[in-house]
């Protein structure tokens, strides 16, 4: 009798090993289909829009660089270096964003799969304080059709440039643009731009638009063209700044110091469309972010998370303010845009990996191989990406790590009858009912797909339920048994689920529920005597 058990014991470890690697079989066809889902979303990015990373928006100002000219001290020949080209930056002293977002999941569909989509609202509040912000700005300056400056003002730039070219072998010159100046709106992918923004410059409203040239290497975005009034007071105060002003220039001062002292304050309306996760990359001196939004399952993404924020049934309001991320943007921004000719590029993309999750925003700075020395570094980003709060792979993944513990259970319900009730089971019988606990699997991934996962789960468990309690009915050869072999199954169904649905606790639910288990048993078991039993 103790070969007979034992031989028992083994065909049963047998089965659960059998089955084991059915399960392992059956997770290569969940990572199959959430591969082919992930691939139908990406398709669906590439043919409409990509996840979003929106740089806060600074004036841009091309600039050109006379280098100084050099006497080589053998040959008495005079050596200059070519001119180039580079671009000034001048970001907000104050920003004030907020972005509005409405996340659906029925606007891109393609049959049972779906993309996360987004259309937000997005404003930002700016004001540039000139005293601080362009005092980094070239020496001099060359002013085109700006029909405000004053008689002095001219009189005063030109003898600064003659001063210069008084100097031109000793000392390098700069020529700063203002009359090319604009206002930059970086966006990761132009196609979620439905309609251009409009932007409110003192009061003023302008249009953006795409630009023709483009002046930054490697970065989609619109521009808008400030109007003549902000770059004459641009200019004016960096005249004002420069060190190469004249007695001329010294004299206009005076007049023109309470226009130059105005900040120059903007409102930037921009309508926006993405999918999956919206990126911010902060710059300027004081950033402050807002977001609102319907979606109620929010992950938060990136180098900072949200000083405060807020759930609801109706989404979730979350604020950022982080003073280290902005001043470390500045720093690379302006080392990149002032490489000459514009040979570093500003790579702009939000990370898109359908189906998983989301780190942080990259946008590299790199720098054109052999060109300038390499600036090594990534703008700090933040914001959120959508999860999903019925992602069906996930959750069926996560229901079969309890399968073996199912079958365990049924298996072992069978083997306490055989040996309290003296039963007689066969094999064949273990293997069948094995399997309607492997079939309960393949039902629950594909109604998931179809309907909620929660319908899934009661509707094939309630079917593999069923189907084993009639099966035990006859194999058991009591009704009784059979009931209770059916509750107890009913109950690691409703159990597992349970469990499944508090994440913040599932691993300690589990690991109770499995001592739960065994104490059960033990207490059962307790007075058999497994020798005369054998």
């Amino acid at each position: 009798m103790q070969k007979t058990l034992t031989i028992k014991l083994c065909i049963i470890a047998g089965l659960c090993i059998i089955f084991a690697i059915g399960l392992t079989m059956f997770s290569s066809v969940i990572y199959e289909r959430q591969s082919y889902a992930d691939s139908v979303i990406a398709e669906i990015a590439e043919q409409h829009v990509y996840p979003q990373q929106v740089i806060t928006p600074f004036i841009a100002i091309p600039t050109t660089i006379t280098p100084e000219c050099l006497l080589d001290a053998e040959t008495q020949s005079v050596k200059c270096a070519a001119p180039y080209t580079k671009i000034d930056a001048i970001f907000a002293a104050q920003t004030q964003a907020s972005q509005n977002l409405l996340v659906d999941t029925d606007t891109y569909k393609r049959s049972i799969y779906h993309a996360t989509s987004y259309n937000s609202e997005l404003q930002f509040k700016q004001r540039y304080s000139l005293p601080e912000s362009s005092s980094n700005l070239s020496d001099s300056s060359k002013l085109s059709d700006l029909s405000e400056l004053s008689k002095q003002d001219q009189q005063g730039i030109a003898t600064a440039a003659v001063t210069a070219d008084k100097n031109a072998l000793r000392s390098s010159q700069a020529v700063s643009h203002w009359e090319q100046a604009k206002l930059i709106i970086p966006v990761s992918d132009l196609r979620g731009v439905a309609t251009l923004p409009t932007v409110v410059i003192n009061k003023q409203t302008i249009k953006a638009t795409y630009p023709q040239n483009s002046m930054l290497k490697g970065l989609s975005y619109v521009e808008v063209a400030l109007p003549d009034t902000v770059l004459t007071q641009l200019a004016t105060q960096n005249l004002a700044n420069s060190p190469t002003q004249t007695a001329a220039s010294n004299s206009s001062k005076t007049s023109t110091v309470e226009n130059k002292n105005q900040p120059i304050d903007m409102l930037i309306d921009l309508p926006l469309a993405g999918i999956s996760s919206l990126n911010t990359v902060p710059t300027g001196q004081n950033f402050e972010l807002t977001m609102l939004s319907n979606w109620d399952t929010p992950n938060f993404i990136g180098k900072a998370l949200p000083n405060t924020k807020s759930f609801s049934a109706d989404g979730f309001k979350a604020n950022w303010q982080n003073q280290y991320l902005t001043v470390a943007n500045n720093q690379y921004l302006s080392q990149c845009l002032s490489t000459a000719n514009n040979q570093c590029q500003v790579i702009s993309s939000a990370p898109f990996a359908a189906g998983s999750s989301y780190d942080e925003a990259t946008i590299a700075v790199e720098a054109a191989a052999g060109s300038v020395d390499s600036i090594n570094g990534s703008l700090n980003s933040f914001g959120v990406s959508f999860a999903e709060p019925n992602d069906v792979y996930l959750q069926t993944e996560r229901t079969m790590k309890y399968a073996l513990l199912l079958i365990l259970v049924s298996f072992g319900t069978f083997f306490l009858f055989e040996i309290i009730k003296s039963s007689r089971i066969h094999p064949i019988q273990y293997l069948l009912v094995g399997c309607a606990l492997l079939v309960f699997y393949v039902l629950l991934l594909p109604l998931a797909e179809q309907i909620a996962f929660w319908q899934a789960y009661a509707i094939a468990a309630s079917a593999c339920v069923g189907l084993i309690g009639w099966y035990s009915y006859y194999v058991l050869d009591s009704l009784k048994r059979a009931v209770i072999f059916t509750a107890i199954l009913a109950g690691l169904y409703a159990a597992f689920y349970g469990i499944l649905t508090t994440e913040d606790l599932n691993l300690l639910l589990g690991a109770v529920f499995c001592f739960v288990l065994l104490a059960c048993v033990m207490i059962m078991t307790r007075k058999i005597d497994w020798y005369k039993a054998a």
